[in-house]
């Protein structure tokens, strides 16, 4: 069997330690366009530091940066000769600290200036700095490194000093949102704002550390989840963690010799990363979907027909029948096939137990059909198992025959028995 792990790129780091533990998986259903129970909880905010009068409050959900009452006082720390003050329509906002008069001193020549004073830039000048520290925050909790870091600000630092940063750091950000480096590192974020499901950077890395985590539980390689491209086509497919869940046990499965076998033949899919494949990141030639081609990954019913039918495939092979992917699409699409839940870990297993019960029908069927000297294909005992009625009425007929020639024959000894005592 072909290694089923992607080739590590070059530069690929290890994935980041750490990140929300996700106890529950999330449903992906009734709470928006994905579950947030894996976020960070109180008493882990941000390290970021908050805008000028804001304050880091969990609300329930995700950690959000919330204005401060009146009865809350800042904690930023200003530059000396500046004061925090509370305005009732602004909040929270600083300005220079008054200073007492002084009593004035005795009259002097007036000098007549050589150019007009310039306007106290003070407060632009501490605006500027809290924006500054602020964005090195965010930055890092955006998951870049130092040196991107570095680079980073040096970009911005163009846009603080064109006083875009003068009135709050929010036109600094949508100036960033647009760049391509933002646009790598948060890739799976256009398919969502394209559906009106646009989440928060810190929902999105949220969503980053709940994949991890499972990934990491269930044993799959690390180079599967160790850059943000890894993780930007689930983000923007809208999966939740629990749709990602069912995506990685597939996956698990797939690496059984017989499943990874049926896979190949059934849809023809390349020796190459079987893994990628089941989680719906490559197509049959292990080619990755691009955003930038209009590709969207395989839907989450298209991974559960494909893993479906595999395995009922596997299951039938070790049982000693013979199917293609025509017949083994058929017992799948049957009432009983439906209930098969490839998504399950013990899925596997039990096929392989109703499969071998049949192999045991199928051989008393055979022996039955040949005394009848009638046409009997092994996989209709296959069929009758999964609810086909036309193939259940044949074997019943088939066994109702058996039990009058066993009845028949047991007449005829007793009869024999009486002519023997009778003498």
């Amino acid at each position: 069997m072909a290694d089923s792990r992607k080739p590590k790129k070059p530069g690929d780091k290890k994935p980041p330690s750490g990140g929300p533990n996700p106890n529950e998986p999330g449903t992906g259903s009734g709470s928006g366009p994905f579950p947030w129970s894996n976020t960070p909880k109180p008493g882990n905010p941000p390290k970021a530091t908050p805008r000028p009068g804001f304050a880091w409050k969990w609300n329930g959900q995700a950690w959000i940066e919330t204005r401060l009452t009146k009865d809350e006082r800042p904690t930023q720390t200003l530059p000396e000769g500046y004061e925090w003050v509370w305005d009732d329509a602004t909040g929270w906002g600083f300005r220079q600290t008054p200073t007492d008069p002084v009593d004035p001193a005795d009259p002097i020549d007036p000098v007549t200036p050589t150019e007009p004073p310039g306007p106290d830039d003070t407060k632009q000048i501490a605006t500027r700095a809290i924006a500054r520290e602020y964005l090195r925050g965010l930055f890092r909790q955006f998951g870049f490194g130092d040196a991107d870091i570095t680079t980073l600000m040096g970009q911005v630092e163009g846009w603080i000093q064109s006083g875009l940063a003068d009135a709050g750091t929010d036109a600094v950000l949508m100036k960033f949102r647009d760049t391509d480096i933002y646009k790598r590192r948060f890739a799976g974020m256009s398919e969502l704002i394209a559906r009106g499901q646009a989440i928060s950077e810190a929902q999105y890395i949220g969503l980053e550390s709940s994949y991890r985590n499972v990934m990491s539980n269930y044993g799959i390689d690390p180079t599967y989840y160790d850059s943000p491209e890894d993780y930007a086509r689930l983000i923007g497919a809208g999966l939740s963690v629990r749709e990602v869940e069912e995506r990685v046990v597939a996956a698990k499965q797939a690496m059984n010799p017989l499943v990874a076998a049926e896979l190949r033949q059934y849809y023809d899919v390349s020796d190459g990363d079987l893994t990628a494949y089941m989680l719906g990141l490559t197509n049959e030639q292990g080619l990755r979907f691009k955003a930038d081609r209009n590709e969207a990954i395989r839907t989450q019913e298209g991974i559960r027909g494909i893993a479906r039918t595999a395995q009922i495939g596997a299951a039938a092979e070790r049982a000693g029948f013979s199917m293609d992917r025509a017949y083994a699409e058929r017992l799948a699409g049957t009432s009983v096939g439906a209930t098969i839940d490839p998504f399950q870990m013990g899925t596997l297993a039990q096929l392989e137990g109703e499969f071998g019960r049949a192999r045991r029908v199928a051989e008393r069927e055979t022996t039955l059909a040949g005394i009848d000297r009638e046409a009997f294909d092994q996989r209709d005992a296959l069929a009758a198992a999964f609810g086909d009625e036309q193939a259940r009425l044949a074997s019943e007929r088939r066994a109702r025959r058996e039990r009058a020639r066993f009845a028949g024959s047991a007449g005829t000894a007793a009869g024999s028995l009486g002519v023997e005592r009778n003498l």
